[in-house]
């Protein structure tokens, strides 16, 4: 974590909030539908805008986004990352650490899943590729 975006954080925590874990990770399939609609709405748009132009030098491409993951003694933060800014953009996602669990899905990347702890209903997924220290981290510091 850059002393420039933990400086943008620190006006954004209780009193007596610490950060355990700040990464980077790309935001999967969850989020209750908040993300996928407006990622559906744009990739609409795009294709429409391709059938009017008749397709001529536009490019859709559909990126999974990437979010700044926050864990702190008390919550579990999600912004959206800006490209090259220390700045952490829109706000995504909150919840207390106690009422979320966290687990490492198997595999050759590394993805953690982030579920509401009272029925196991899924909230999030992370993949966090090649970086299993960062996945753990998180995991970690959720279910302590």
């Amino acid at each position: 974590m850059t002393s420039k975006f933990q400086g943008h954080l620190s006006s954004q925590l209780n009193g007596g909030e610490t950060v355990d874990v700040a990464v980077v990770a790309q935001l999967k399939r969850g989020m209750k539908q908040h993300l996928s609609k407006n990622l559906a709405v744009g990739l609409a748009t795009g294709l429409v805008t391709t059938a009017v132009t008749g397709g001529a030098g536009l490019f859709v491409y559909a990126s999974v986004p990437a979010v700044w993951v926050v864990v702190t003694s008390q919550r579990v933060l999600m912004y959206g990352k800006i490209k090259s800014s220390a700045k952490p953009g829109k706000f995504v996602f909150e919840a207390p650490r106690q009422a979320l669990t966290a687990t490492l899905k198997p595999g050759l990347f590394s993805q953690v899943v982030i579920a509401d702890r009272s029925d196991g209903e899924s909230l999030v997924r992370l993949n966090l590729g090649l970086r299993r220290k960062a996945a753990n981290s998180i995991v970690a510091s959720i279910e302590r």
